[in-house]
Parts: structure tokens; C-alpha cells; sequence
């Protein structure tokens, strides 16, 4: 083949009922069109399927087959060419998670469609480990319920504490893979280092401390799903190795080793807004478009404060708690939550520690969050970067002997409740000089 265009071919994969075109950039940026088993015709002509409004793609540039097993591109012999992955193409059996494709100036994003969600709230009052009788919540089961048996990539966003995870558990618990892993990896915790193996695994030898071979979350959770809480904290030069593990379906360990397939239904979260990453370039676009085939959006506790009392009520329960004294919900009532529903529990579980019997006592003193210390003042005269790490170096070391202190050294139980792998611990204390037991 001429001008290095060549073809790309990928084993099928599941079934697709319908499939979506969306026009990313270029001229005719937000146009898109839906589209069943066919073939589709795209290019600049009138006569086209997709009629795309782009000087430099031909008038009839590019057919798509589309088939509920996968998408074929084909260029019709285009002047500039069709471009998948940086590579011109001639034809590409396209992945099931999706593509990208780029013709002229313009780029195009094929995936599943995601389903017809127009939906009315549940019946229901608990969905998985969420509870809620308000409108709002019950309009997450009810989106929760209708994507749960689909195997439609899902983004999950919403604000710290409002139970990102738990709507990973619930889409999990009542989709076909149940009975298989749900294996959960914290993207914003795990040190930059150890990121790469704990997605991947990596072979004995790979780096300073693989002494063993490790199968990674990926690999783990075959037949099942992968929970990748804030996806956006990713570093970008590892982006790439996750958006071949969606297109093919294949993992490759760290340090080498054979290719090994993995069948996963993906789930992320993100509080950060990522199509505001993606316009500042830190996060991949492509990647993005992957991952969010779906996207369910998790109300913060201000916007369901209806359900205060029922939260309230299974809070204590679980606690073995006495209620709380005739003040304390209005109190509660009146607060913002910030923290959402996370910080409920802790504020109940604090009030709870501190009661000498009787009804819990909450005050709007009890609810708001500690203000943070002060800048020590000899740092104000540092340059940026060196009283940065100086304040941050004496906040680590502080925190880290708090959480050793609170868990008697155990670096296992102090990683638990810290929620950071162990091995972020270990690393940070000999940095910082701060012992452990184990």
C-alpha cells in the first residue's frame, strides 16, 4: 500500500445493538448520528449518510460497515486519507470499546451507543449499599438498574463522599458478572511508581523490589469488573497503555512477559469534570470518549437532603447508637455537607464516641470542617517550590506518625485506613524518618 496506509484488524468481541458517530472536532464539531447494523457513508457530498463540512475530506472520503460485532473502516481512496491511531489506513477492523478516526481536519468518535435512558425514578429505596427516598436518588437506581446488565463502560462522577464506589458496587452486584471480582484501584493513591503494576502486574525482575511475578487488577478481575476511582489523576504518559488495554482487551505486564486476555467490564469515577481536563490537555481525548459511554452523575447530599433522616436512622443503626435529641436533624438540615454523605457518618460516628448516654447532641459547631493551620511564617520568605515541599515534607511527616500512632505501627492497618497502598507508606516514613513495626 501506498503513503504507508495499511489495514488493522482486531478480534471480534461482544454484541452491539447500536452504535453512535460523534463529530469531535473540526467544522462540524457536535454533530451526531446513530446508527444500527449498515453500511454508512461519510464525506463532504449531500448524498452521504454523515454529511461532514470539512474542505480537506473528499466528497465521498469513507464507508463505514457497521455490525453488532465490531465496525470496518474503509477509505473510498480519499485525497488527504483517513488516520486511525496516527496511521493512515486503507481499512481497520475497529475495537468494540470504540475508535477514533481522523479525516482532514476533522475527528470522529465511534462507539456503542449508550442506551435509551429516558427513565422515571424508581420504586425503589435502596439500591446496592445506597439508600434514598428523595427524586433525585431514586433517579440513580433507576439509571443505575436500566445500565446494570448492559456491558456499557461507565463514568461515574461526582463530588468527594457521595458515593462514587458504591454505585460501582451497585452496577456490579446487578449486572451478569456478579458472581466475579470487582476489583477496585485508587487512581489518586497509588504512588506514580506503583500505578503501572498495580493496573498491569508486572514480572519478577521488572524493577528495585519485584522479586515475584503479580497479576494485576486488570488480570484479576477477568470474567468481572474494574473500578477505577479518579481515573483523572492517571499520569498522561500511562493513558495510552489503558486505552489499548480497552481496544484490545489484552493486558502485557510490566517488564515484559506475554500478552494476556482479559474479559472486564470498566467502570470510572472522576470528581474532576474530565472533558474540562481534556480541553487543557490532561487528559486524553480519545481515552475519554472510551471511557464514558455512559455517564452517571452522583447528586451531592445538599441536593437530597430529603433523605437526611433515613440516612441518619441506618447511620445509627449500624452504629448501635441512641438517636439523636430534638435539635440535631433541623441542625443538620441546615448545613451545606460539603464532605457529603461520608462526612454524615463521621459526624455521627464522632457524636457517637463522645455521648454519655441519652439522645446525640449536634451542634452546627460539630459539623464544620477544621480550618487548615496557618503557613509557619519563615516560609513566606522561601521561593514557591522550596517552602511548597518544606510545608508539605512536615505535613506528611506528621500525618504519617498520627496514623502509624492511631494504628500501634501496623503499616497494614494504617494503609486500611488511610486508603493509599502499604507500600506508599513504607516509601514516605523511610523518607521522612518516621519508624514502623512491619
Amino acid at each position: 500500500m501506498s503513503d504507508g496506509t495499511k489495514s488493522v484488524a482486531f478480534k471480534p468481541g461482544r454484541s452491539v445493538e447500536r452504535w453512535r458517530i460523534e463529530v469531535m472536532s473540526g467544522p462540524s464539531k457536535g454533530l451526531v448520528k446513530r446508527f444500527a447494523e449498515g453500511v454508512i457513508r461519510l464525506g463532504s457530498a449531500k448524498s452521504n449518510d454523515v454529511v461532514i463540512d470539512d474542505g480537506k475530506v473528499s466528497r465521498h472520503h469513507l464507508v463505514l460497515e457497521v455490525k453488532g460485532t465490531g465496525l470496518r473502516a474503509r477509505d473510498l481512496g480519499s485525497k488527504n486519507g483517513t488516520f486511525y491511531r496516527s496511521s493512515r489506513i486503507e481499512t481497520a477492523d475497529l475495537p468494540i470499546s470504540g475508535a477514533v478516526l481522523t479525516i482532514g481536519e476533522t475527528e470522529l468518535a465511534l462507539m456503542p451507543d449508550e442506551p435509551d435512558l429516558g427513565l422515571g425514578p424508581s420504586p425503589r429505596e435502596r439500591c446496592g449499599q445506597l439508600l434514598g427516598q428523595s427524586e433525585a436518588m431514586r433517579m440513580l437506581f433507576a439509571r443505575i438498574e436500566r445500565i446494570a446488565p448492559t456491558t456499557a463502560t461507565v463514568l461515574v462522577h461526582g463530588e468527594t463522599g457521595s458515593g462514587k464506589e458504591l454505585v460501582a458496587e451497585a452496577i456490579h452486584g446487578l449486572s451478569a458478572r456478579a458472581g466475579s471480582p470487582l476489583v477496585v484501584v485508587d487512581c489518586g493513591s497509588i504512588p506514580r511508581e506503583l500505578i503501572e503494576s498495580e493496573l498491569f502486574g508486572h514480572v519478577r525482575g521488572a524493577f528495585t523490589g519485584a522479586t515475584t511475578d503479580r497479576r494485576g487488577a486488570f488480570e484479576l478481575a477477568h470474567g468481572g469488573t474494574v473500578f477505577l476511582d479518579e481515573i483523572g489523576e492517571l499520569a498522561l504518559d500511562l493513558q495510552p497503555r489503558l486505552l489499548r488495554v480497552l481496544e484490545t482487551g489484552q493486558v502485557k505486564p510490566v517488564g515484559g512477559g506475554r500478552a494476556v486476555s482479559c474479559d472486564v467490564r470498566v467502570i470510572a469515577a472522576s470528581l474532576r469534570d474530565l472533558g474540562t481536563e481534556v480541553r487543557e490537555g490532561r487528559f486524553r481525548e480519545d481515552l475519554f470518549y472510551r471511557l464514558s459511554v455512559v455517564r452517571v452523575d452522583v447528586p451531592p447530599l445538599r441536593a437530597h437532603l430529603d433523605d437526611l433522616p433515613l440516612l441518619v436512622e441506618y447511620f445509627l443503626h449500624e452504629l448501635g447508637s441512641p438517636p439523636l435529641g430534638p435539635d440535631a436533624l433541623r441542625t443538620m438540615a441546615a448545613y451545606a455537607w460539603p464532605g457529603n454523605v461520608r462526612q454524615l457518618k463521621n459526624v455521627l460516628e464522632r457524636a457517637a464516641a463522645l455521648a454519655a448516654g441519652g439522645p446525640l447532641s449536634i451542634r452546627t459547631s460539630d459539623l464544620e470542617l477544621p480550618a487548615p493551620q496557618s503557613t509557619p511564617p519563615a516560609a513566606m520568605s522561601l521561593p514557591y517550590k522550596v517552602a511548597k515541599d518544606e510545608i508539605l515534607a512536615r505535613f506528611t511527616k506528621e500525618y504519617l506518625e498520627a496514623l502509624l500512632a492511631r494504628n500501634s505501627g501496623n503499616v497494614s492497618a494504617a494503609a486500611r485506613e488511610a486508603q493509599v497502598d502499604r507500600n506508599w507508606i513504607v516509601a514516605l516514613a523511610r523518607r521522612h524518618g518516621v519508624r514502623v513495626r512491619d
